[in-house]
């Protein structure tokens, strides 16, 4: 018991947040274009988001199913961030209509927002656990918003898109044209720039990037107005399916050569650190029932055409046809169980180098 206690306190020590010190460091930089000082210091708050991943393996590594005596009082109720679209939402209405909240011991009550939303109200506290991302928790971390990572849901499920007729086979014939995509605070941004430095791009100067919002993104690229798009599911597969479009670069197998790595989540299940250190067991159970949620969402046509209009916009039976196939694939794989020492070395490699 001693021995354990003592690992337990190392590892608490080793995940605490970025303090006031680390803090003031980033706020001198830019988030930005060509920013060689700056990186340097987001690349070490990084670091340290991938070091509370890390560190929190061996806190939040619980049961699946939570024990016997879960069951014994009125099952506590666990309020979640949940997006009103995309794969993450339909993970969530999945627990919902399965019951599996209630089989690993706890009601989950949904909490419907926006992802942004869903962001702030993790920053606020007004929730305790919702949907995150690495770059998310970086900026909860540099405001003293210390988050943990629960459980990884989803890999990456954004492309390149051109036109059908447009001349390029590749991202680097796009250099010098104009391609939208969303601002600098994104995913899908820092993800691109990361791929792109790769091929020996700087996306800020070889592209005339247009920073903007889905709807904006798509109309510009229906306009003529920029060469490619950078989008996300399910607006790529109903692109796909007018027969208009084409994909030039998928980020989830991108991601996957350039790291080395099967598997590279990008969308977590994540918790305030003060919650998730006085609740172990209502981990262990989110966990469990995530894990369940990925596996069963990606077996269930069903479920996905139900919610299909909700969840995606989709309606027409070959948009329909088009993305449940296409959508499915950006699920965690069913026999993928985390901690994965690959997928972990991935996350630090793209957290050091993206």
């Amino acid at each position: 018991m001693k021995k354990k206690a003592e690992r337990e306190a190392q590892g608490a020590k080793r995940s605490q947040p970025l303090d006031a010190a680390q803090g003031r460091q980033m706020a001198t930089g830019r988030s930005t274009g060509p920013r060689a000082g700056s990186r340097g210091a987001i690349h070490r708050a990084l670091l340290t988001i991938t070091a509370v991943i890390a560190c929190a393996i061996g806190a939040l590594i619980a049961p699946a199913i939570p024990g016997k005596e879960a069951y014994a009082a009125e099952l506590p109720t666990v309020e979640v961030g949940l997006p009103q679209d995309g794969l993450f939402g339909l993970g969530g209405q999945y627990i919902l209509d399965k019951g599996l909240d209630k089989k690993n011991g706890f009601v989950m009550k949904p909490r419907w927002a926006g992802v942004p939303e869903i962001q702030r109200l993790l920053g606020i506290k007004a929730i305790s656990v919702g949907l995150m991302t690495p770059e998310a928790g970086l900026r909860a971390n540099l405001r003293n918003i210390p988050i943990r990572f629960i459980q990884p849901y989803q890999t990456s499920h954004m492309y390149v898109l051109a036109r059908k007729d447009a001349p390029y086979n590749s991202v680097e014939e796009l250099k010098g044209k104009p391609v939208a995509l969303t601002s600098e605070v994104t995913t899908l941004y820092n993800l691109f720039d990361f791929m792109m430095r790769k091929r020996g791009l700087s996306i800020e100067k070889d592209f005339q990037l247009k920073k903007l919002g889905a709807p904006v993104i798509i109309a510009v690229l229906e306009k003529g107005e920029v060469e490619a798009a950078l989008l996300w599911e399910a607006h790529v597969s109903r692109l796909l399916a007018s027969g208009k479009y084409r994909t030039l670069l998928g980020f989830r197998d991108e991601l996957s050569r350039l790291l080395n790595v099967k598997v590279m989540p990008v969308i977590w299940l994540a918790g305030l650190e003060p919650w998730v250190k006085e609740n172990p067991a209502l981990v262990a159970g989110l966990r469990a029932a995530w894990t369940e949620a990925y596996r069963g969402v990606q077996q269930d046509e069903a479920h996905f055409r139900k919610y299909a209009k909700q969840f995606f916009g989709l309606e027409k039976p070959e948009e329909l046809a088009a993305a449940w196939p296409r959508t499915k694939v950006f699920l965690l794989p069913a026999d993928f169980n985390w901690p994965d020492a690959a997928t972990l070395k991935a996350q630090k490699t793209w957290l050091r180098e993206g």
